[in-house]
Parts: C-alpha cells; structure tokens; sequence
C-alpha cells in the first residue's frame, strides 16, 4: 500500500488499519529500543557487574519468558490483544525508568535486588509484546501474503532504527547513559499513544499441552531452537565481545549503520521472494551465509572488518528471519496459540542451552576466548540447520 505525502485520506486510512497501526507502533518502538538494547549488557558490565552475573541476568530473564509466555497465553483471552501491547510498552517505559535510576536502587537495595526490580519489568514488556503482537499479525494477514506483509513489517521498523544505535552511542559518549533512556521513553510514550488510536483485534486463542512439546515433528522444533541459539549470540555476546575489544559505544553504533541499512533492504526483498518461490531456498541461504558471518565475527578486531562482517550478517539474518518467521506464521493460523507457545519454548530452550555453554567455557578460559568460542560453535549450530530446513515439512513450503 503508497501512502501520499500530505494525502490526508491516505493517511487515514492506513491510520485505520490494523496492520498499519501495528506498523506504526512497532517503527516507533523499534526506533526506542534500538538506542538501548544493544547497551544493557554493556551497562550492567560499565557498573561493575561481573560478566558471569550478566549471563547468569540472562538466563533468569529467559526461564522467566518461558512461564510468562504461557501465563499469558492461559488469559490472553480475557486481557484482550490490544491491552496486552499497551502493557508491554508500558512496562517497556518502566524497564528504561529502572535502568534511568540505577543509583538511586542499587544504593538503596544493593546490585543483587536491582537485577530484580530490573528483570520483572523486562520479562513482562517481552511476553505482553511478542505474545499480542503474534496474534496481532495472524489476524490482520492472510496466509497468502504473510512474506510480503512480515517483510515489509520488520523492514520499516528497521529503516528508521538506523541510525538509532550510532545516535544511542553518540548520547552514551557525550551525554551518559541517562539522556539516551529519556529518549527511549518519549519514543515508547508516542508509540502507546498510537495503540490507543487503534481499533480493538479479537481473536480465540486456545493452547494443548501435547502440540507446545510436539515431539512428534521435530524437525520444527530444532529450527526454533536454533533460532534461539543464534538470537542470543547476535544480541548479547557479539555486543560484549565488541566491549571485551575495546569497541567504544560511538563506534559500536556506527558499526550497526550499515548493518541495518542491509536489513531493512534484505527484510523487504525476502518478503516478497518468499511468496514466490516459497521459504525453504531462501531460508537455506541465509542460514549458510549467516553462520559464516557469526564465525567471522570471532575473529574481527577493528572496526572496519566488524561493519563488513555485521553488514553481511544483516544481509543473511534478515532472509533467515523473513522466511522461517512467514514459513511459521503460514502454517499456524489453524493452531495459533499451541504453536506460538511451541515456537517461544524451543526459542528460549536454544538461548539457554548457549548461556549454559557460554558458562561453561567461563570456567575454563579467560572471557575473551570464552566469547569466541561461544560465537564459532554458534556458526556451527546456526550452520547446520541448513539440513534441518531441507528436511522439515511441517512448516517449511
């Protein structure tokens, strides 16, 4: 859909959409986060936790998501999916509130009791968001559009999120940390403000205990949990590896210009190949290239080779991204709660499963070689989901 410049009924009637509405409030949500989740391990390090106890934030956080998630789905009904996003924004502003007085909780209560005022805000903003947010795209899509439509949801989002870290790093370095979370929570303020223009989505959300675990297809299960693996490596350990490096915050957001750029572009062309010519090709593809980046990534040092390398990750994550999230989103609609939780469970089973790795590797080596060697055997499982795509046919096309 073309909206025209200062074509009032155009912009009305995207306005009124619903999934132009979600659109709208994910770029401005995008554009919020972005200036702050690259950072929050770096944070937490910059105050002197160690980086086991970071991990360990991390792992808490993912065990917590889990049993949220569920909760959730269990009453979703009831909260109503509108509601529900308006929640995970609001406890969105409350997490960059935490982060904003650090001093003020941590003086009072200690760095131990910080992680929990810190920690309960965040689960809630990611189970109410991706919970509803899930359900939102089922019912404002149609199975024969779900690639062009998904692709075009991530990319714009990511369009105006490109520059969000390089002006993050920027206002760390100048500013401090404090000014960037103010920023962060005008963007999620205007954001809430547009779901309460929104119109209301229903939606009958039931969930089987036997079809989350699903043993029976598992092939979809390991695609997820792959996911998982490689979710958590491209967001927490490479930005600590950057920060083990010396990488400054200014440096570390000009690094993500490019690889931004490269996955909004990638978002949207994989959208639309994905409705042509199906997921499994393209989803190949971009797990092949993407495990080679996530391997080059453990040996890049200077800026210069991590924008290229992070360029070529935003590049094969998107296509990655794109086509396993349509080839799900395709085949759910009959079964969308039980396969939500299904996808959540073996997400976060995979980003645990790394976190324990990573800790492991804690205890026999220094943090720098701990780091690399979690990226490199990441490449490897990221690497071989390549066959697993090949063979899956529950939900790859």
């Amino acid at each position: 859909m073309t909206i025209k410049i200062f074509n009032y009924h155009s912009i009305r009637h995207a306005i009124h959409s619903r999934y132009y509405d979600l659109v709208i409030a994910d770029t401005l949500r995008s554009a919020a986060l972005s200036m702050v989740v690259l950072f929050v391990p770096l944070f937490l390090l910059e105050k002197g936790y160690e980086i086991g106890i970071v991990a360990v934030y991390y792992l808490s956080f993912y065990i917590l998501s889990i049993i949220g998630h569920y909760a959730l789905l269990k009453v979703i009904n009831r909260i109503g999916i509108k509601k529900s996003l308006v929640i995970s924004y609001a406890t969105e502003i409350i997490f960059c509130v935490v982060l904003y007085n650090y001093e003020k909780l941590a003086g009072a209560f200690g760095n131990n009791f910080y992680f929990l005022f810190l920690i309960i805000p965040a689960v809630a903003a990611a189970v109410f968001y991706w919970t509803a947010h899930h359900i939102y795209f089922f019912a404002s899509s149609h199975a024969k559009n779900e690639g062009a439509k998904l692709g075009f949801l991530y990319a714009i989002p990511t369009v105006l999120a490109i520059f969000m870290p390089f002006l993050g790093g920027f206002l760390i370095t100048a500013f401090g940390f404090k000014l960037t979370f103010v920023i962060s929570i005008i963007l999620l303020i205007l954001a809430s403000f547009v779901l309460f223009l929104s119109r209301s989505i229903n939606a009958r959300i039931d969930i089987q205990t036997e079809k989350i675990f699903d043993f029976y297809k598992d092939n979809k299960n390991w695609i997820y949990f792959i996911q998982g693996v490689d979710f958590f490596v491209a967001g927490i350990i490479w930005p600590i590896y950057m920060f083990v490096m010396s990488i400054s915050f200014l440096s570390m957001g000009f690094i993500y210009i490019f690889a931004n750029a490269a996955d909004a572009v990638s978002c949207y062309v994989s959208g639309k190949i994905s409705d042509k010519i199906g997921t499994r090709n393209l989803g190949r593809f971009g797990v092949i290239v993407h495990a080679i980046s996530l391997a080059l990534r453990a040996f890049s040092e200077k800026v210069f080779s991590m924008s290229i390398i992070l360029t070529l990750g935003g590049l094969s994550s998107a296509a990655m991204q794109v086509s396993l999230d349509s080839a799900f989103y395709k085949h759910s609609h009959k079964n969308i709660g039980s396969a939500m939780m299904n996808r959540e469970l073996y997400m976060h089973l995979g980003r645990i499963f790394m976190i324990l790795f990573f800790l492991f590797c804690l205890l026999i080596w220094s943090i720098h070689i701990s780091l690399i060697i979690t990226m490199l055997f990441a490449a490897f499982i990221v690497f071989m989901s390549n066959f697993i795509i090949k063979k899956d046919k529950v939900i790859i096309d």
